[in-house]
């Protein structure tokens, strides 16, 4: 019985603090959007979608533009950005992207060292040009994960 009452008052605290945030968020300005800095040999392919991020009140971290790859390839564990001081989550995050590799899927692995790794299914690497990284979004703070 100590088990369940504990349980539920970590629960009951989490909900408390979620709804302090959407409290203060409901009231906050929007945050402004930041260049994603890019390494190796990624490219901007258009100015008009230029990689960025932003943290916003909700603990969330929400990425757009597009990011050019090098060679027409993308490659499994290739670091392709850098996020800006501050930004990186609390656990590590692995999230969907669009591209036009065909016939595999690609992700982006956010580390808590703030590395914004490539990733491709099955690993080695694939033909592509490009990674979108419009409506990627992951939270910042270790809620969700567990219980």
């Amino acid at each position: 019985m100590p088990d369940t009452i504990a349980t539920l008052a970590r629960r009951l605290a989490r909900l408390d603090r979620r709804v302090t945030v959407l409290e203060r968020a409901r009231r906050a300005p929007y945050p402004a959007w930041r260049d994603l800095p890019l390494t190796g040999s990624t490219s901007v392919p258009d100015a008009d979608q230029a990689p960025q991020v932003r943290a916003n009140v909700w603990n969330t971290l929400e990425f757009s533009g597009r990011i050019g790859l090098s060679d027409g390839r993308a490659i499994d564990q290739a670091v392709i950005a850098l996020l800006p001081e501050g930004f990186p989550p609390a656990v590590a995050r692995t999230v969907p992207v669009a591209s036009d590799a065909a016939h595999r899927e690609l992700h982006i692995e956010i580390t808590l060292e703030g590395q914004v790794i490539l990733r491709v299914q099955d690993s080695g690497g694939v033909r592509a040009t490009w990674v979108s990284l419009d409506g990627v979004t992951c939270r910042i703070d270790g809620e969700g994960d567990g219980d």
